[in-house]
């Protein structure tokens, strides 16, 4: 669950502010599409609105253009992480143990990449998930994880 280089210096620069702001960065995701993007995830304890996030949006933006912190033209997003979230750290999972996640992989793992099941439990080592597929718990390293996102179930 590396973030790359550019996400992780945005990160550094940006958290401050939000945090003085009532709320905490989630992460932050630098895409290279068409049009990069900067997508910067901000969450609350009780949420948040979209009025937040045009307020991260504005102060947020203006510091990355005065600052310079990205050399070329992009766009600047600013969401919750929403339902089916991504995890950008590990200390963001133990909150989610219990509930069901989609693991994908750098390298296979027991000759997969990808992986759904119950999280049973996240430390600084990694994670435990129990497969759907599959009897065994399976214990996943960090430094193996792609993307980690949760799956959200409708009752």
């Amino acid at each position: 669950m590396e973030q790359g280089s550019l996400a992780k210096k945005i990160s550094q620069f940006v958290e401050p502010a939000i945090e003085s702001m009532g709320l905490t960065l989630w992460g932050v995701e630098v895409t290279s599409a068409n049009r990069p993007a900067v997508i910067i995830y901000i969450d609350s304890k009780d949420g948040v609105s979209i009025d937040q996030c045009a307020e991260v949006s504005r102060d947020v933006g203006l510091m990355l253009e005065v600052e310079e912190i990205i050399d070329s033209a992009y766009v600047l997003e600013v969401s919750s992480p929403g339902l089916e979230r991504k995890f950008f750290k590990p200390e963001q999972m133990s909150a989610y143990i219990g509930r069901k996640l989609d693991i994908a992989l750098v390298f296979s793992l027991e000759g997969r990449k990808n992986f759904k099941g119950l999280l049973q439990d996240a430390d600084e080592e990694g994670l435990t998930l129990e497969l759907d597929d599959q009897e065994d718990p399976i214990n996943i390293e960090w430094d193996r994880i792609k993307k980690a996102k949760l799956i959200h179930e409708f009752k």
